[in-house]
């Protein structure tokens, strides 16, 4: 009887259901549309398809409805419940009561608690019962729908216990759910915003690095939505408890501290004050240098953010705290926050904790990654999304190494880019993306990325590019020996042209092909490395058990073109002069992005017409035009318009300086 004294008053229970008691009815009328009713509608339907529409999990089942359902009702009622303390009478009222402080929040949180689990156990139940004649036994069966309730349940729970816990410390109602939400996406969001602006002060980080660590999974909705496809771990779950768990204890300590004087005070204790006035400046700051950063990326623009957008979050916050506009006089401690954060971002301008300069011994080494950027080295980046229909790989690339004659290499090419962090900086060149991850031998990570000159690192780069190893991982085709070829299917080559393509399945035509695509590929140096034309077609070896292998055609393999053009295949495996009537060049010389220059110049129109245009009628200047044109870059030095019978307009190419041919260049000088 006194525990029933202790965690049970009639008239505040009473209360609670007049005042309340409409979210739970709610709550329990749309899972009701969202659940039962969704599942007999798709069983009445008599359209075929949208019968199997139906999810394997019930987590799946109007599953954006049940999202909003989950992160709506319970900081509804979390706003609602602990209304009281947030209006002055209200709270003046209920704290006068012969009650203990403790025990009056235990018994608002049970209420919470019971509104939410009620239906939802109400609905397993109608759930269970339709399983019996429903022809969905296994997404209704008695462990699914456990799943279902114990999972919506902890969410329910915990959303509610962080709205309760936001409560405690505010006194206004609407700050109260506004805060709730950023509570939720407030961990992400600071790193995000935080590691993006340091892109522009540490020469060598790249946010993609910590924004490709699936961060965004620790969004509790974002989670949530993620649910059907990858199942909550024990771990997550611990997780989860410990914060509600933490929430409920800090809300209640807060509830017992908390003056009732606080009510509509937008921060109930004034020690989180200066919390919620710097960290709304500082956050605030960082979007604006982000922004501006991304529009003009100039550090006189990006300062400007810093300033305007620090100067909005302070103003905007301290009338937040101060309930009235007039708080332009009171700048005493955006002067002091100003000075602190200037001296935060000297040090990291000028690398004081020596992030820039920090490059592991060779020795410390286990292996490293090495690429054109760092989403590359991610190998587990689709490993959760499962797709019935994506092929295979049999080969697959590799971008890490491990032999330490490459390590070396790799090691001195990024010391010279750091000793040379002033010139890259400083220089209008454009340049390619290098992207480093040494796997040290204590088991940490050190990454970096680099935006550098290929030309201005030639040496250097030649001898990683060159490399057995790097050769070996950079293209499959050459990891494959014998055995493999005799298990191979077929060999496709798919032209980009009205869907040509020529399939090799003769045992010997495999095998010979293979050799001399090998051949190419073993040639390749720095050069083809760095030519920037367009492939000319695709090129797959397919196993049995949807096993596959894709290498692009480069126009730089000569072998396996001869190889064609001998046995007459040439003109199904990609362009040639006889798919084309004629072709117009004409020059681009600001080089302007190449369909910008096409519609401002109307060339769909007026190419024919145009006198600074020259047209090429002779089979082998067009078969030469394109070995040598590409579609892969949006702009280059001159502009070319193929034309064939089939097509009413021209297919735009491009054609970089180095590229040109001779007889275009005394056309067109």
């Amino acid at each position: 009887m006194r525990l029933k004294t202790l965690l049970f008053n009639k008239g505040i229970f009473i209360q609670n259901i007049r005042h309340v008691g409409w979210i739970g009815l709610g709550y329990l009328v749309c899972l009701l549309f969202a659940m039962p009713l969704q599942l007999l509608l798709a069983y009445t339907n008599e359209d075929h398809y949208r019968y199997h529409q139906i999810p394997d999990q019930l987590i799946g089942l109007s599953k954006d409805f049940q999202v909003i359902l989950t992160f709506v009702f319970p900081v509804l009622l979390a706003i609602f419940l602990f209304r009281y303390i947030q209006v002055k009478l209200s709270s003046d009222f209920t704290h006068s009561l012969p009650i203990k402080r403790g025990l009056l929040f235990n018994q608002h949180l049970l209420f919470g608690l019971l509104v939410f689990i009620l239906p939802v156990f109400v609905v397993a139940a109608i759930l269970l019962g339709l399983g019996s004649f429903l022809p969905y036994e296994e997404l209704l069966s008695f462990s699914s729908i456990l799943s279902w309730a114990g999972t919506t349940t902890l969410f329910n729970v915990f959303v509610f216990v962080s709205g309760v816990f936001v409560g405690m410390f505010t006194g206004m109602s609407v700050l109260q759910g506004a805060l709730t939400y950023i509570l939720f996406v407030f961990p992400v969001g600071v790193v995000v915003l935080f590691s993006a602006n340091l892109d522009f002060y540490l020469f060598g980080f790249t946010s993609n690095y910590y924004l490709t660590q699936k961060l965004e999974t620790v969004i509790p909705f974002v989670r949530l939505m993620e649910l059907e496809r990858v199942p909550f771990t024990i771990s997550e779950i611990l997780i989860y408890v410990g914060l509600i768990i933490a929430f409920y204890l800090a809300a209640l300590l807060a509830y017992q501290k908390r003056h009732v004087e606080t009510a509509t005070q937008a921060i109930a204790f004034p020690a989180l004050r200066p919390v919620f006035k710097y960290g709304v400046t500082f956050c605030t700051m960082l979007v604006g240098g982000l922004y501006f950063g991304d529009m003009h990326g100039a550090n006189g623009w990006i300062i400007f953010g810093y300033v305007t957008a620090s100067i909005l979050g302070y103003v905007l916050s301290m009338m937040i705290l101060e309930k009235t506009w007039r708080v332009f006089a009171k700048w005493k401690g955006y002067v002091v926050y100003m000075v602190v954060v200037t001296i935060l971002g000297l040090a990291f301008q000028i690398d004081m904790f020596g992030y820039e300069k920090n490059i592991p011994s060779v020795e410390d080494v286990q292996g490293i990654y090495f690429g054109d950027s760092l989403y590359q080295f991610n190998e587990e980046e689709f490993a959760d999304y499962p797709d019935v229909d994506r092929p295979i790989e049999y080969v697959k690339q590799s971008f890490y190494y491990e032999d330490k004659e490459l390590i070396e290499k790799i090691n001195s090419l990024h010391a010279q880019i750091i000793k040379e962090k002033n010139q890259l900086q400083a220089s209008s060149e454009p340049g390619n993306s290098i992207a480093l991850q040494y796997e040290l031998k204590d088991g940490s990570k050190l990454a970096r990325q680099y935006s550098i000159p290929i030309q201005t690192y030639q040496k250097l780069y030649r001898d990683i590019i060159e490399s057995e190893e790097y050769m070996q991982n950079q293209n499959p085709v050459l990891k494959l020996g014998d055995e493999d070829i005799a298990h191979l299917d077929r060999i496709t080559i798919y032209a980009f042209k009205n869907g040509d393509r020529v399939i090799l399945t003769d045992r010997e035509d495999i095998e010979e092909f293979h050799q001399w695509l090998q051949a190419d590929v073993e040639n390749e140096s720095l050069e083809t490395f760095l030519d920037k034309r367009f492939w000319w077609s695709d090129i797959e070896y397919e196993w049995p058990d949807r096993k596959t292998l894709r290498v692009s055609w480069k126009k730089s393999y000569t072998q396996i073109e001869a190889w064609l053009d001998k046995r007459g295949l040439l003109a199904q495996a990609r362009f040639t002069a006889d798919d084309f009537t004629h072709a117009y060049v004409i020059k681009n010389p600001d080089k302007r992005e190449l369909y910008t220059f096409v519609r401002e110049n109307d060339l769909e129109a007026t190419f024919a017409d145009r006198p600074d245009a020259i047209k090429l009628e002779a089979a082998d200047e067009i078969d030469e035009i394109l070995k040598q044109a590409s579609t892969s870059h949006d702009r280059g030095d001159y502009i070319i318009g193929f034309y064939s019978e089939e097509v009413p307009y021209p297919e735009f190419q491009i054609l970089l300086q180095e590229h040109v041919p001779d007889f275009i260049k005394k056309e067109l000088p």
